[in-house]
């Protein structure tokens, strides 16, 4: 998924010298360093380090795990490896933490592919694979799959997903092990507190740029969340939406711009709106070398966005199927490019066979967009886009515990700033933001309950060429690509600044709790363009620090830090608790 342009990452703006000062306090407080006594290579060579993520393993301490080995194939085509697991029946419950693990191994040439796995028709897993070295390279990849444990109760058919094209000139086939791990619950590792029914939608399909499906709830449904797996992707505009520019000409023309929103409509009405998030993929920004060893925050492990659809059963509480339509909100008419796997999670009222439920409201607000092209010069063009929505729902079901309304709120904003010159790869640089804020608040008696998740992501970097002597780079008008294949004596450049922030504040029974988590990559990489690998000259440095920390001073926290491929950095520590974590940018 190599992109012509690809943006990069803004960084929040009253976050980052806390961040700095953060660091620093830290280099004497690492409770562990991995030592490397090499030095690294001037440039990169035929071979590179395997690639690794700053992230913690989900894997508890002190618990044995029964494992499920699920599948083992090799993908070489669009075939998706199918399997049957019977977990409940290989490892008995009640399990208190289900982790997917799933290891990888390629060698050879080949473009990064994107997948998924799914259990009984529910997508569990959404990631994007590396890029290969000549000499091979293997990964790892653990995802915390609790929340899905009612789907492991029973036996299922199972599915990988992992396209892949295998030819004379890409002969990368992607040999992939994919298994489960319980952990049975005990007296100090109680059993997971999960939804009831993990159900996904009948007669799923694609109408146009929207999926759609339909779902019969339970008579007893007393909460509904849906999840969905968002993706642009295919190397297209739709896979860097966020360049999208008003301006005919531009590789990724959108009359609309760089906007685009998730949105949950049931039975044709807006029941949930949220902010899509700019995944990059190891081949994305036109600069592989980039990724090569520390991949872009989310790609291994896309996250599903997540909508609380409580104020709605009432609508969907008759026994039929109500229509369930995704629909991507900016993307012209007629376009593809996003990919987008739902599913239903259903909590029950076990004192009562039919809940009783109303909508009492339900409020999209107008779009207000700000839109500004500065297109005069041909090689000073910019655009800057602030646009902001809010959606508000409420409801209420009456069963077994009482009156509970459910109020759910969600306030998106996007502010991004794209400058580029008159060729796309020649200065294509952006500054970019995105807010998510959401909050769900339950009311039972004069018992209010509450969840606020507040998300901060973006970027801040760019895409240049610079011509060699005796080189161009390129003549007004053409693309990159095309550049460089009437002359190859271009170096292109590409460095970022990403990072993805997340605050989550629980409030029940008068008591509140927090948890933040902050994630922060930099890095750049050069190489001489349209030209055979060992004269590419190519050089690469990248960093990935990863923080989560609670109000029980509960902290993980692990650096990343790459020269030319190889790893020169892995440390882990956290600072003492008087140390405040980084805040994120309002």
């Amino acid at each position: 998924m190599h992109g012509r342009s690809a943006c990069q990452a803004q960084r929040p703006r009253d976050d980052d010298e806390t961040m700095k000062t953060l660091s620093l306090a830290l280099l004497t407080l690492l409770s562990a360093t991995t030592a490397y006594a090499s030095e690294p290579p001037k440039q990169f060579g035929s071979d590179h380090d395997d690639p690794r993520t700053a992230y913690p393993s989900p894997v508890p301490e002190g618990m044995q795990a029964c494992t499920v080995e699920v599948l083992h194939h090799g993908f070489n085509s669009f075939d998706p490896a199918k399997a049957r697991i019977d977990a409940a029946e290989q490892c008995p419950g009640p399990w208190h933490k289900i982790v997917l693990r799933l290891d990888g191994a390629v060698k050879g040439r080949q473009y990064d592919r994107i997948g998924h796995f799914e259990v009984g028709g529910v997508t569990v897993f959404r990631t994007s694979s590396p890029e290969p070295s000549r000499d091979g390279i293997e990964w790892r990849v653990e995802k915390d799959v609790t929340a899905y444990a009612p789907l492991f109760a029973q036996p299922q058919d199972a599915e990988m997903h992992l396209g892949n094209v295998v030819n004379e000139t890409y002969t990368g086939i992607f040999d992939v092990r994919l298994s489960l791990l319980f952990f049975r619950a005990d007296d100090k590792h109680p059993a997971a507190q999960t939804a009831d029914l993990i159900l996904p939608l009948e007669k799923l399909h694609e109408d146009g740029a929207d999926t759609v499906g339909d779902i019969v709830i339970p008579a007893n449904s007393e909460r509904l969340l849906a999840e969905v797996y968002a993706t642009g992707s295919g190397g297209g505009c739709e896979e860097f939406w966020y360049y999208a520019v008003p301006l005919d000409g531009y590789w990724c023309h959108n009359p609309q711009g760089p906007y685009r929103e998730v949105q949950v409509l049931l039975d044709g009405k807006v029941a949930g709106i949220a902010a899509p998030y700019p995944h990059i993929y190891t081949g994305g920004w036109s600069n592989p070398l980039l990724w090569y060893t520390i991949p872009a925050p989310r790609a291994f492990d896309i996250h599903p966005i997540r909508y609380d659809l409580t104020p709605f059963i009432g609508p969907l509480n008759d026994g039929k199927p109500h229509e369930v339509r995704l629909h991507v909100a900016g993307v012209p008419e007629g376009s593809e490019g996003w990919k987008l796997l739902p599913n239903l999670q259903v909590w029950r009222d076990a004192g009562v066979q039919r809940i009783k439920a109303k909508l009492l409201q339900a409020e999209l607000g107008e779009l207000k967009p700000d839109m500004r092209l500065d297109a005069t010069i041909p090689s000073e063009q910019s655009l800057h886009f602030l646009g902001t929505r809010r959606f508000v729902a409420r409801g209420e079901v009456r069963g077994s515990k009482g009156k509970v309304e459910t109020t759910v709120e969600r306030t998106l904003d996007a502010d991004v700033h794209h400058t580029w010159g008159s060729l796309d790869d020649n200065d294509d640089r952006m500054v970019a933001e995105w807010r998510d804020h959401g909050v769900v608040s339950r009311k039972t008696g004069g018992e209010i309950e509450s969840e606020t998740v507040e998300q901060n992501f973006g970027f801040d970097g760019g895409i240049g060429q610079v011509a060699l002597e005796g080189g161009s780079a390129g003549k007004p008008g053409e693309k990159s690509d095309a550049s460089a294949k009437t002359d190859p004596k271009v170096r292109l450049t590409t460095d970022i600044r990403i990072y993805d922030d997340s605050d989550t504040v629980l409030v029940r029974r008068g008591q509140q709790t927090a948890r933040r988590t902050r994630d922060r990559f930099a890095g750049s990489a050069s190489y001489n363009h349209g030209v055979p690998r060992e004269e590419r000259n190519a050089v690469a440095h990248s960093r990935q620090e990863f923080l989560s920390r609670d109000d029980n001073d509960h902290c993980e926290r692990h650096v990343l830090r790459t020269i030319n491929g190889r790893f020169v950095e892995d440390a882990s520590g956290c600072p003492a608790a008087s140390t405040p974590p980084p805040q994120a940018s309002r």
